[in-house]
């Protein structure tokens, strides 16, 4: 590194970014430990603050992704073309998406080469988040026992009027 004491971090790929605008950077944890300097984000009073921008190292969550990929440029229409693609593709195949209903599907965007690829040969891949098998079988079954209960309490007949025909 190009920094006093001349340590490095080795970087990973891919780098990601998020629809939310975040850019990720995922660092190889060779047994690293927490008296690391490292893992620790500098702030501004510290001697070695890095001026060109806030860092901070955060530990990202599991989740359950979708993954397309795709070559050539990240642009905002090619991943919003790739996006659509795999959302149709979802469609078709019966997978729930994992946001609440007419919220915009969140995306992340991964990247594994460096910049001066060429786009033919570029790896990519725009991922949006799903409804585990299992979580939906859950999900079924309360819905079912709720179904079940309100049958008990004599509910079950209660229909609104969008669900009576006007036949």
């Amino acid at each position: 590194g190009a920094n006093d004491e001349g340590k490095s971090m080795e970087m990973t790929t891919p780098v990601s970014t998020t629809s939310a605008g975040e850019m990720r950077f995922y660092l190889k944890n060779d047994g690293a430990t927490t008296d690391n300097p490292y893992l620790n984000p500098l702030t501004e009073e510290d001697d070695s603050f890095n001026e060109k921008g806030a860092v901070k190292i955060v530990e990202v969550p599991p989740a359950r992704l979708a993954v397309a990929r795709f070559t050539g440029f990240v642009t905002e229409g090619e991943v919003a073309r790739q996006k659509d693609a795999l959302l149709s593709s979802l469609a078709a195949d019966g997978v729930e998406i994992d946001v609440p209903h007419g919220a915009v599907v969140p995306h992340v965007v991964f990247q594994y080469n460096p910049p001066y690829t060429i786009p033919i040969v570029r790896r990519n891949e725009v991922a949006v988040p799903v409804v585990a098998p299992d979580d939906k079988a859950a999900l079924e079954k309360e819905w079912g026992e709720a179904e079940d209960e309100a049958s008990k309490h004599g509910l079950a007949d209660d229909l609104a009027p969008s669900d009576v025909s006007d036949e």
